[in-house]
């Protein structure tokens, strides 16, 4: 054979098997082909960037840009993206419930179904886009109608679902929300208002008042009113554009809303004009968008809003989780310094360290960060005597503590904030944090967790021994010792000892527990005394006193501060008989 008839025999056989590999790449699958035969058109959803809508209500026109879509046509503004994501959702899923060749169909029949000259035009743009939809009369059967698609004659018996979809006015297509910001994002809000001008920021991630004053805000009162705008939804958008902004009462607007936010460079504006007087609602501008629209009259408690709504309801703001020490300073008293050790707390006198009730330092805790100032007095301290806080009855010092071991710039205790109390009037409490320059009143029961005694800090645990530790009790006149672990006069003593009763006196000892304690010494007369003595040589005098209101007795620990109540159980041993009867 000849070389140039071998290379051209070659030349279409590699021609031939590249165009059956093109081919049956291109050929649609077993169930592509299945899907084509189900539903009126497959595309790629992420493909589209453009929606026309010829016919209905208005010719509308929306497009995709920077994954954001916009209304083009009949007017410019945000579309509604679920809307959007609707008309595709339900383009992708059209099913073909029953279809006629067009081949087989003449022109007068094209006539009839309302196909050849539709009215209504759905017209998807961008990659792999399917041929327009032409929709065309309902059929018989309720919630059926006829479609067609461009370039074809086949025609479709179909669902009219997505026809109500598209014929609609064209305010369906806009954008309900105020704004697309996320509420996290908002970092700036400013207020114009009958009130005056507010200002808030967030600094630090903590929301500050920056006017008319300046002050801690409260989180909670600013990410509300964040999130009732963000979460407001326009009713309806007027048919002007707002052209005639007196028509509206918004060539003077009655307040205007600023939000700002890291994710936009610009701001978010609303204005809010006059009250419809048929339905109540309200007239807003929205600057940005170039609308204006309707919204519930809710949004006119803007209108009322005061400076104080946005203050820290606080009295002290602190991160606990930094704070190492609390001092209590009474005037006139001894300070009550309660230290942090690892997860617990202690109480410090001087070098020596008690227990504490934990219980009592979280409630101190709590309602210092979560009981609401009742008022604010006044934002100039400028009288404090007026007030008693120039000499506070009482302050509250939360300090961090670095050792001389640790990193930090200066050891020692580092004051983080004090909260000061002064006069009691009524059922409230003068108080300021010394940092700020403000008067609050609270109510006066933050006093009773902020007690100026350190014995009502020490734990309720009065003394902490297992029974085994005690070996000498002493009740009245009568005192025992224990020897190989039975309880024994001492030698020449008479009487026989109720071990019974000696073993249930050493054992409510041991783990005797206060049910309260408070400061001062133990009123009334003493009735009785108990005594006992530990392996390691410790003693300690119990000392009991009259009966205690709801129940027990009073006591005190001889050498110690305050007093205690004990419950009526742990008395009645405490008074048993060592020696028998």
């Amino acid at each position: 054979m000849k070389t140039k008839t071998t290379f051209l025999l070659t030349a279409v056989t590699v021609g031939l098997f590249a165009f059956i590999v093109i081919y049956e790449m291109r050929r649609p699958s077993t169930r592509e082909a299945a899907l084509r035969e189900e539903y009126v058109a497959l595309f790629d959803q992420d493909g589209i960037d453009g929606i026309v809508i010829t016919g209905g209500e208005a010719g509308v026109e929306l497009r995709k840009r920077g994954g954001r879509w916009d209304l083009e046509s009949p007017v410019k503004d945000r579309a509604d993206a679920a809307a959007v994501a609707e008309i595709l959702g339900r383009c992708g899923v059209l099913r073909k419930e029953a279809s006629f060749p067009g081949k087989e169909l003449e022109k007068k029949q094209l006539k009839n179904f309302g196909v050849a000259k539709p009215n209504l035009k759905l017209k998807l743009l961008g990659r792999n886009a399917p041929p327009e939809f032409l929709f065309g009369k309902e059929t018989a059967v309720e919630g059926k109608m006829y479609l067609r698609l461009e370039g074809s004659n086949n025609v479709h018996i179909v669902s009219s679902e997505l026809r109500s979809l598209i014929a609609r006015p064209a305010d369906a297509f806009r954008d309900h929300r105020l704004t697309d910001v996320e509420g996290a994002h908002v970092d700036h809000v400013s207020l114009k208002i009958p009130a005056g001008q507010i200002e808030l920021a967030k600094q630090a991630g903590q929301w500050v008042l920056s006017q008319p004053l300046k002050a801690r805000a409260g989180e909670t009162a600013v990410t509300d009113l964040i999130g009732s705008l963000l979460n407001t939804e326009i009713l309806s958008f007027a048919p002007d554009q707002g052209a005639n902004l007196n028509r509206y009462g918004l060539s003077e607007p009655r307040a205007v809303v600023t939000l700002r936010a890291t994710s936009r460079e610009q701001p978010v504006t609303l204005e809010l004009g006059a009250r419809d007087e048929k339905t109540g609602n309200i007239y807003a501008r929205l600057p940005a968008r170039n609308s204006v629209c309707l919204l519930p009259p809710r949004v006119e408690r803007i209108l009322g809003l005061q400076p104080n709504d946005f203050r820290d309801r606080r009295l002290v703001r602190v991160e606990l989780d930094i704070v190492d020490r609390i001092t209590l300073a009474p005037a006139g008293k001894p300070k009550v310094i309660l230290q942090r050790q690892q997860e617990d707390w202690i109480l410090r006198d001087g070098d020596a360290t008690a227990p504490v009730n934990g219980a009592k330092v979280q409630a101190l805790l709590e309602a210092l960060q979560t009981q609401e100032i009742g008022k604010f007095v006044a934002d100039v301290a400028s009288d404090l005597p007026k007030y008693g806080l120039a000499e506070p009855q009482l302050k509250v010092t939360f300090s961090s503590y670095s050792s001389e071991n640790t990193a930090e710039a200066v050891a020692g205790e580092q004051p983080i904030v004090t909260a000061a109390f002064g006069l009691v009037e009524g059922e409230q409490v003068y108080a300021r944090a010394e940092n700020e320059p403000y008067v609050v009143a609270m109510d006066k029961s933050i006093l009773d967790v902020l007690s100026p005694y350190s014995a009502e800090w020490r734990s309720l645990a009065l003394f902490g021994y297992k029974a085994g530790e005690i070996v000498s009790l002493g009740s009245g006149t009568v005192a025992l010792v224990r020897e190989g672990g039975a309880w024994k006069l001492p030698e020449g003593a008479a009487g026989t000892v109720d071990a019974v009763n000696a073993e249930s006196m050493a054992n409510t000892l041991a783990g005797l527990t206060a049910m309260r304690r408070k400061g001062g010494e133990l009123p009334g007369e003493k009735t009785g005394v108990v005594s006992f003595k530990t392996a390691e040589g410790k003693s300690h005098r119990l000392i009991l006193g009259p009966a205690a209101p709801g129940g027990g007795c009073l006591g005190a620990i001889e050498g110690e501060s305050g007093v205690f109540t004990i419950s009526a159980p742990d008395e009645s041993a405490l008074r048993l008989p060592l020696l028998r009867q």
